[in-house]
């Protein structure tokens, strides 16, 4: 779910050298003849000689895929007719090898939402924005550039190049970051809403090529064991902090009953509404990339986007949601959830003005915009509940407590569970902190 600034090589050369798991499985798929097919329609005036392969993110990190960091190097001729050294970094998303991996994660389906995505859907939205804007007009664009995208490899720009790198997970959003994700996901939102406005039987089309990750009824049985321990899991975390008789402790425990905790999730992942559009589906920290100010590192220069493995037609308040309740502390919320949800709802009615011919009667001022917002984030946002519930535990956990998805593993790691396989992590105090908060301020604004 993230790609984080520093790894080592573990592969060098011609891609021949191997001293690890993890390169030996990178390897099978990445090869120095794939990455010369590949890159001689992208860069046809390079010649790629050798690579280097590098782990791409650390455990903890990433949950459904394995990333490698490449160095790519070669010679390119220039317009002299020399030849001149030349080198790339990039990223290399790799579907799992093992097929009981893959199963167990569900990693073709995720694999094909983000080629979808990346050859897709996300240029004809570019498409429809360029005909919205002119040439010295701002453009959204807070996503890595793709070089290719098949079932079973995504390869993009390594972002660190350009100074990127991953805000701490354990710590929460700043204001300044929360804030200037904010305004990418609005205006990620916007086109997708614009696009949805302006050409129905378009976007019908596009929405018709998502298929829905986790919540969805095909997938009940299959993560039954799954967040059967997820919720009593939170729901003990939460009874640990609070009194086990408050309206905190009732409100979760009425959410998270198991047997129809994932068909409520199901429900709210799939509801229709005003506001429904193609959605990221995965905001949570790991999928945010900061270029911050050199001079100021508190001060947020870029963000970008991604892993779009997890998208779905959804009310845009899921991704909002998700961001603000599982992404930010208790503190940040209480002083400053309205200037946080101001930022995001203004930014997405000015750019739902640029896009739009004529914008529909229930969003045709920000005032109506802000109250459908709020009525849906009201409506759907408990669905951050259910997410904390996977996501909290994971962005709390030390790296050596995660699961290390570079490892292959076998038919027999997962024969004891019928489903996917469980993570289970050790409990801390701060997840149970951010459990808890989580609770109450969804309570207390009547969203549970």
């Amino acid at each position: 779910m993230g790609i984080t600034e520093a790894a080592t090589p573990t592969t060098t050369g011609m891609g021949a050298a191997n001293n690890g798991a993890s390169a030996a499985e990178g390897k099978q798929i990445l090869s120095l003849e794939m990455f010369q097919d590949i890159f001689k329609h992208a860069e046809p005036d390079v010649q790629i000689d050798a690579f280097e392969l590098a782990q791409g993110s650390d455990r903890g990190d990433n949950y459904t895929a394995a990333l490698y960091r490449i160095n790519l190097s070669g010679k390119r001729q220039g317009l002299d007719g020399c030849h001149h050294e030349w080198e790339l970094n990039v990223i290399c998303k790799v579907m799992p090898e093992s097929v009981v991996q893959r199963e167990a994660y569900k990693s073709d389906k995720l694999f094909r939402n983000e080629v979808q995505f990346y050859t897709t859907i996300m240029p004809e939205l570019l498409k429809f924005q360029a005909s919205k804007t002119g040439r010295d007009m701002p453009a959204f664009n807070a996503i890595p550039k793709c070089y290719t995208a098949r079932h079973d490899l995504l390869i993009m720009e390594d972002l660190r190049e350009r100074g990127f790198q991953m805000s701490d997970r354990h710590k929460g959003l700043s204001m300044e970051e929360t804030q200037s994700v904010l305004l990418q996901v609005a205006q990620l939102h916007a086109l997708s809403l614009a696009y949805k406005f302006e050409h129905p039987l378009d976007f019908s089309k596009l929405c018709s090529l998502i298929s829905e990750g986790i919540f969805c009824t095909a997938n009940t049985s299959w993560y039954r064991n799954y967040y059967e321990r997820l919720t009593k899991n939170a729901i003990k975390m939460v009874s640990e902090v609070l009194p086990p008789d408050s309206k905190y402790v009732l409100a979760i425990n009425n959410f998270a009953e198991s047997s129809s905790f994932f068909g409520r999730m199901v429900q709210l992942a799939s509801a229709e509404s005003p506001l429904s559009a193609i959605c990221h589906g995965d905001c949570w920290v790991n999928n945010f990339l900061y270029h911050y100010d050199p001079e100021d590192p508190q001060r947020v220069l870029e963000v970008a986007l991604l892993d779009f493995q997890l998208i779905r037609y959804s009310s845009i308040a899921l991704d909002i949601a998700n961001l603000l309740y599982c992404c930010t502390t208790k503190e940040m919320r209480d002083a400053e959830l309205q200037t946080l949800l101001n930022t995001y709802t203004e930014e997405l009615f000015r750019w739902l003005q640029i896009l739009c011919t004529r914008l529909p009667d229930h969003c045709d001022t920000l005032e109506k915009l802000q109250d459908l917002f709020a009525e849906e984030l009201k409506t759907y946002g408990r669905f951050a509940l259910g997410l904390a519930m996977d996501i909290i535990p994971i962005s709390t956990c030390s790296s050596e407590d995660a699961p290390d998805m570079y490892l292959k593993r076998s038919g027999d790691d997962l024969e004891e569970d019928v489903g996917a396989p469980t993570l289970n992590f050790p409990p801390n105090d701060l997840c149970r902190q951010k459990m808890s908060e989580i609770v109450i301020d969804m309570v207390d604004r009547d969203m549970l």
